[in-house]
């Protein structure tokens, strides 16, 4: 006969970090798969795979399919606006231009699959990831943009231009470094 150990109670900031992980590798699994494979392919069989989790958990965290791709989109984009308005400080004196959009490019290079989730399967992937979209792009429009133009049609253009010479390169394949965009887009930006 075994003796059972004793179990040794988590801490709740522990079992908090265990739930956040695996919240994370979910919505990481998405955007990855959606990216890679296109959001219209990708199951919830294929995420928990990827991410290494139950269904149960991912059901836990997500009404469904969409609600995990809409989440990624939303939580990710988040840090990178956050990530681009530090930046733009930081460029104060400098080309805030330059730095943010350098900044933007650097970060979607980082993984190019989930770059084409974000600035490319985003746009087929049902009405509330349109509305995800255009709560993001207000977000780039007012807290990174800000300083281009006092007009918001003006600035909304620029977000506009600047994703679709991404997903350009992105649907090119050709592009490993999406920094080579840099240079024109600086220009189309300042030209505006």
């Amino acid at each position: 006969m075994h003796e059972e150990l004793p179990r040794t109670r988590l801490k709740s900031n522990t079992r908090k970090e265990a739930r956040d992980n695996q919240r994370w590798r979910i919505l990481e699994a998405m955007a990855h798969l959606a990216g890679k494979r296109g959001y219209a392919e990708v199951s919830v069989a294929h995420v928990i795979e990827r991410a290494g989790v139950s269904r149960k958990a991912f059901y836990e965290y997500f009404a469904d399919r969409e609600d995990c791709f809409v989440t990624a989109y939303e939580e990710l984009s988040e840090r990178l606006v956050r990530d681009l308005m530090k930046e733009g400080e930081r460029a104060q004196g400098g080309d805030r231009t330059r730095a943010q959009l350098g900044r933007y490019l650097d970060v979607l290079s980082l993984d190019l699959p989930m770059a084409r989730a974000f600035v490319v399967e985003v746009m087929g992937a049902g009405a509330k990831s349109l509305a995800a979209r255009e709560r993001v792009n207000t977000q780039f429009d007012e807290l990174v943009f800000g300083h281009t133009s006092r007009d918001p049609i003006v600035r909304k253009a620029l977000i506009a231009g600047v994703n679709d010479a991404v997903a350009g390169a992105l649907l090119g394949k050709k592009v490993k470094d999406l920094r080579s965009l840099l240079p024109s887009l600086v220009r189309f930006v300042h030209q505006t």
